[in-house]
């Protein structure tokens, strides 16, 4: 429970543009807790809210009383079950969707299944949001349209209602004992079930709403859709979509569907939008076409400073002010399949005589190759991003959701194309899933005073009228009513629809305990209060729009702040720090937020920059951290200079270590873990956490240096080049050994060197190794221009042993790659520069004999390696050396240098998220500090990847 005012703020964000702060935020980690709590609320009735992953877009996951969070760290609401070949999946609410399909695509792979099932759903937030939040907003997505949504593949459920009881549908006696110990609930959702059946006109609205994306109001297709005599089908789908107002949803199973491996896209450019969306409306119609995405003008704008897109499509640059393209995919179980449903669809679009801007034939066929029709698609969800990204900084990224019927789609959209326009709403943008007649209104919009706030309000009032009076459309196609649009619910359903929506909120929570406010409210003002203000901060990540994305990858978002909250708080404590005249009250809030933040936003933060790699504008949070560690340290003129001091010693100083852990590996062996850790512990402690704790795990003293191989008689490649590298063993290789007792292995140089002398390579030291540090070590504690220096030194001596960039460089260690290139001045080297996993693949593997040498590995690639794209190269060399490889699914494992051993924690809340198979033998790496972490928190050993390839390989006569 967190009742902090740090932790109370970071949890009223979510990723719409509102913001209410809870007075208690619980984490709940599972059912149970659940059952108990809410009772307790109903009887003192107080209101309570869900949340999963947070990145809801219309403000159904915040509230100014009690939020519950999903703990999802280990096996808390993560748990699932797959059977029937894939074809069936039950999942907890804390799972990831993306997640999801991952374990059905290796469940696919483990037994051996022709096809590859998927979960219908697929937002655009795949790989951020979680199975709670999909059920609680029926969420779709970009292929999903009507029928492959959470209310069309849902089996069954297991719900808490608000007195706690239970109700597994999927359970024939506990259905039973529903029906039984709440008999009047039932009774009622039978009356209303039976008073929409029996009102032909109701029924008629309801099916046609229903027939196109709604998520405005409850799921009231629910009423229509089942008999009466099936009273628990109906609570079923009510649930759907019911946005945490009618109970929760702790249990879902989803009947999955096919995931054809064959697919094919054309991007194709239009002389204007509603050209456009006429031939969605064809498509639609006539085929059964996969995906049709519609871009604006303003769209295809954003997609002129995308340089692949342009060059496979030319004629975006030339559209029209009234131009507009569609994205098309088709998808088929066998290549004869696809190109039946491409010719399906040219034949439509040709007989319906469509209107391009230049031939369709010639200039924009179907594409099969995934690298080009992956830029289509990775162009189509980052549309969004690119208008976020182009804001100015204060405002926040809006996205609204309509729908119509397809068929009026094209004059929906230029009614609020020119909406925008007479609003002054310059970067708005009307893209979307033109086959739905589903459209996202993307734009910027400020609350910082009184006149943006009207404007907003004046143009959202607008946008109702045209949506759902004028084209009887939908005000939430997809992303849930939420507060939104809970004032226009009865403005698209009319009244009588909308009296019954409170009949049913009231019988299932009648002293409005679940999430009120949210999918219903009196209040017609609702949608304009509680606005989040966006106070510029940082021009680092002033441009972050709180969507939540970066949560999943960040080590530290289960133990203290995530990347999306570091940013929320550090936003409001420069507000904080703006007023010029604080009052009391405000410098007591603003000394509470800077003390909190020391440790939750600062010492705990990794800094290793995975949260950019899911941020949609690329963030790199861990970049905010370190400038607030350096700015920090300016005032600190000792630690500058001890610093300084440590770089210029640097030889020297790395020179004791491996001695100094020889020593503590003998205290190991004499006093045992027990003691070693507790004394460390009590000096981290009393250190202030400058002391490592230590744990069984921690390497030896590194040995000495191999000499670097030289062969008899010199080698040349194929190109007529001496066959020659520069080897960089990092800092760390050269400090650490391997774990206490395999001492016999030697130290990573060791295995590095004899890899290269089986491939007969002769091997280069740069200069002065010794002292050669890529100055990583300074730059993760904020001591940055310690850390250019070090890194200038070193690109010095790499530039000199490597003659100008000429011959390839490998350094042993990815992180210490990534921080060398990060900081490069001479892009010759850039080049030449690799992480062993990419040195072996591209200059070793032809080299050298190979042989699957164990049965079953782990392999755990750094994060730095992921952001430098070898994730593919490093499970294709493991699984060169072994017959089965598995990933070990964390994004990063949270050591961060020495971070993780000097906060322990931090570590440990990352990797209890580990789970590895059984049967892996042990596991790989190329981080020596990541390795030592791995192999703590679980039950296989982490050791170098090149300890593996030496072991797996041998010369090759012609060598």
């Amino acid at each position: 429970m967190y009742t902090d005012p740090v932790k109370t703020f970071a949890y009223g964000t979510d990723a719409s543009f509102y913001r209410l702060l809870p007075q208690v935020v619980v984490k709940i980690h599972d059912e149970d807790e659940v059952k108990r709590i809410l009772p307790v609320a109903s009887k003192h009735q107080t209101p309570v809210t869900f949340r999963a992953a947070g990145t809801s877009l219309s403000g159904q996951a915040v509230t100014d009383s009690i939020l519950l969070k999903l703990s999802h760290t280990g096996k808390n609401f993560r748990n699932y079950e797959i059977r029937n070949e894939g074809k069936e999946i039950t999942v907890e609410p804390g799972l990831i969707l993306g997640e999801v399909n991952r374990l059905l695509a290796k469940y696919k792979q483990k037994n051996g299944i022709k096809e590859q099932y998927k979960m219908g759903p697929d937002p655009s937030s795949i790989d951020s949001c979680m199975i709670g939040g999909v059920v609680a907003n029926n969420s779709s997505g970009m292929c999903c349209g009507v029928k492959q949504n959470t209310y069309h593949t849902l089996k069954d459920m297991r719900i808490v209602f608000v007195d706690g009881t239970v109700l597994d549908t999927g359970d024939k006696a506990s259905r039973e004992a529903f029906l039984k110990s709440h008999k009047s609930l039932v009774d009622g959702v039978v009356a209303l079930a039976s008073r929409v059946q029996a009102d032909e006109e109701l029924t008629a609205l309801i099916k046609k709403k229903h027939a196109i994306k709604c998520t405005t109001g409850y799921s009231m297709n629910a009423l229509v859709d089942f008999p009466t005599s099936d009273p628990i089908e109906i609570i079923k789908r009510l649930m759907i979509g019911s946005e945490g107002t009618l109970g929760f949803v702790s249990q879902a199973t989803y009947n999955t569907v096919i995931d054809h491996p064959h697919k094919a896209s054309a991007f194709i450019v239009f002389k204007d939008v509603k050209e456009a969306c006429r031939a969605a409306a064809v498509l639609r119609r006539e085929t059964k076409v996969d995906a049709v995405e519609l871009f604006d003008r303003a769209s295809l704008t954003q997609c002129e400073g995308h340089e692949q897109i342009i060059g496979l499509v030319p004629t975006i640059a030339d559209a029209p002010r009234t131009g507009a393209a569609l994205l098309i995919e088709c998808r088929g179980a066998t290549d004869a399949e696809l190109n039946a449903s491409i010719k399906e669809v040219c034949d439509a679009m040709d007989n319906a005589d469509m209107q391009y801007l230049n031939d369709r034939e010639s200039t924009y066929p179907f594409n099969k190759d995934e690298a080009v029709y992956k830029v289509y698609w990775d162009v189509r969800k980052g549309l969004i991003p690119l208008v976020g990204s182009s804001r100015s900084a204060g405002t926040s990224v809006l996205i609204e959701d309509v729908a119509c019927e397809v068929d009026k789609l094209g004059d929906m959209t230029q009614d609020l194309i020119d909406m925008f326009e007479r609003f002054g709403y310059e970067d708005a943008s009307c893209m979307g899933h033109a086959l739905e007649g589903n459209l996202h209104l993307v734009f910027s919009q400020g609350f910082r005073n009184d006149e943006e706030v009207k404007k907003y309000s004046a143009m959202m009032q607008e946008m109702c009228e045209i949506v759902a009076v004028k084209y009887s459309g939908s005000l939430k196609a997809e992303h849930g009513t939420g507060r939104n649009v809970a004032p226009f619910v009865e403005m698209e359903w009319g009244k009588k629809a909308y009296d019954l929506m409170w009949e049913l909120k009231e019988l299932f929570d009648p002293n409005y305990v679940l999430n009120p406010g949210v999918i219903l409210n009196r209040d017609p003002d609702t949608h304009q209060k509680f606005l989040k203000p966006k106070p510029v901060a940082d021009p680092i990540v002033d441009m972050c729009m709180e969507c939540g994305f970066c949560e999943s990858n960040c080590p530290s978002r289960d133990l203290s702040l995530t990347p999306r909250q570091r940013i929320t708080v550090y936003r409001e404590i420069s507000r904080l720090q703006a007023i010029p005249s604080r009052t009391q009250a405000e410098q007591k809030r603003l000394d509470e937020f800077l003390d909190n933040f020391t440790y939750e936003g600062n010492s705990t933060c990794a800094a290793d920059g995975m949260c950019q790699v899911k941020c949609p504008v690329g963030i790199n949070t861990g970049e905010l951290i370190k400038s607030i560690r350096e700015r920090e340290l300016k005032n600190q003129g000792t630690a500058n200079s001890g610093a300084n001091f440590l770089a210029k010693n640097f030889g020297a100083v790395s020179g004791v270590v491996p001695s100094f852990l020889n020593m503590v590996s003998t205290f190991h062996g004499v006093l045992g873990s027990g003691v070693l850790k507790s004394v460390s512990s009590a000096l981290n402690s009393a250190t202030g956490n400058l002391v490592p704790v230590w744990n069984p795990h921690m390497p030896t003293g590194a040995p000495k240096l191999p000499e670097p191989h030289k062969p008899a008689k010199a080698v040349t490649t194929e190109a007529g080049l001496p066959r020659k590298v520069v080897y960089l063993p990092s800092c760390v290789t050269r400090m650490m050994g391997p774990v206490k007792g395999e001492e016999s292995i030697g130290g990573v140089p060791d295995a590095m060197m004899s890899i290269l002398k089986k491939a007969n390579y002769e091997v280069v030291y740069p200069e002065g190794l010794k002292s050669q540090c890529c100055g990583m070590i300074f730059n993760s504690r904020g001591f940055k221009s310690t850390a250019s220096s070090k890194g200038s030194e070193l690109e010095e001596a790499l530039m000199k042993a490597s003659e100008g960039g000429k011959l390839p460089i490998v350094v042993d260690t990815s992180p210490c790659l990534a921080q060398i290139k990060e900081q490069l001045s001479n892009p010759a080297l850039r080049f030449a520069l690799y992480e062993p996993t990419e040195f072996i693949s591209n200059h070793l593997v032809d080299k050298l004999e190979w042989k699957q040498v164990r049965d079953h590995v782990a392999i755990h690639v750094p994060c730095s390696s992921k952001k430098l794209g070898v994730e593919n190269t490093f499970a294709k060399i493991a699984g060169m050396c072994a017959k089965e490889v598995s990933p070990s699914g964390i994004p990063c494992c949270g050591m961060a240098g020495d971070r993780g051993m000097r906060f322990p924690e931090l570590t440990g809340s990352s990797l209890s998220y580990l789970d590895l198979p059984k049967g892996c033998s042990d596991g790989y790496s190329t981080s020596r500090t990541c390795e030592m972490s791995l192999s703590n928190h679980s039950d296989v050993n982490f050791r170098g990847l090149v300890y593996l390839v030496d072991e797996a390989t041998s010369a090759k006569a012609a060598n």
